[in-house]
């Protein structure tokens, strides 16, 4: 398979020591799990959340690509996301953005709308009642939780890809990844995952930094998903009885450290 080949060439970037660094904008409450993410993927983490340098931060540093994530948004934080994403368009620096909550209220609707304006990003990845907001339509979502039937998921990524002329990544049962032309489904996965504070954020941030790697958003993001439905599922395979959520977590962010080329390649399951 064309693709599944294309994933083993990039992921085996990761033990090439290429450290991409990658400038997140993130939310306060899962900061340091995506962080994590970000050093277990082979990457270099850089944070800001100052104003005054977010029209230089990622041309300064170097960035190779950038993570937002609504999850905790403010307005001073829209404006410097705003500026920092304007800066990483004019550079060539891929902006992931990750709209956490954003049918919470009118002002993170607003700030969506807003942002997405003013920045092309590269990959939108969220749950399919964010996707939905997002183009508009009525949603079943309660805070960071969707609750909407994903057997339709496919054409709501599709239409928003088309949109937006980026990579949208809905996270799910499967994962559907797609441009607009072409569609990739990643079934790997543990439903654990729902129970994890972070774990759809930590997605993104492993797509980032492969995406510091790349021009192929759509690979990137593929793999990110891949890795993560992985590491999922051999972090199950650790659990004991008394084991609970917090050792789940761990035993996850150990998996995405740990993950060879020829396990990940062994047990990816991708369509596309």
């Amino acid at each position: 398979m064309k693709l599944k080949e294309e994933m083993r060439k990039l992921y085996a970037l990761k033990f090439e020591e290429r450290y991409p660094l990658v400038c997140f904008l993130t939310n306060y409450v899962t900061v340091l799990d995506l962080v994590d993410m970000c050093i277990h993927s082979g990457g270099s983490p850089v944070l800001t959340d100052e104003i005054s340098e977010a029209h230089e931060m990622v041309e300064y540093s170097g960035s190779d690509a950038v993570v937002m994530n609504f999850g905790t948004i403010n307005r001073e934080y829209l404006d410097i996301m705003t500026m920092t994403g304007i800066t990483a368009n004019r550079a060539g620096v891929p902006v992931i953005l990750d709209p956490a909550a954003i049918t919470a209220s009118s002002f993170r609707k607003y700030a969506i709308s807003h942002l997405l304006e003013k920045v092309k990003v590269s990959i939108l990845k969220g749950n399919l009642g964010e996707i939905k907001f997002i183009l508009g339509y009525d949603t079943k979502n309660k805070g960071i939780d969707s609750f909407e039937d994903e057997r339709d998921g496919e054409k709501y990524c599709i239409e928003l890809a088309k949109k937006l002329d980026t990579v949208v990544v809905m996270t799910g049962k499967t994962d559907i990844i797609t441009d607009g032309e072409r569609v990739a489904r990643v079934s790997n996965g543990n439903a654990r995952l729902k129970k994890i504070c972070g774990a759809g954020s930590s997605v993104a941030s492993i797509m980032a930094t492969y995406s510091g790697l790349t021009k192929d958003y759509f690979l990137s993001a593929t793999l990110g998903a891949a890795v993560m439905g992985v590491a999922s599922e051999i972090a199950e395979d650790r659990m004991k009885e008394k084991d609970g959520i917090r050792t789940f977590k761990s035993y996850v962010h150990d998996a995405v450290s740990m993950l060879s080329l020829e396990e990940l390649m062994e047990r990816v399951h991708v369509e596309g």
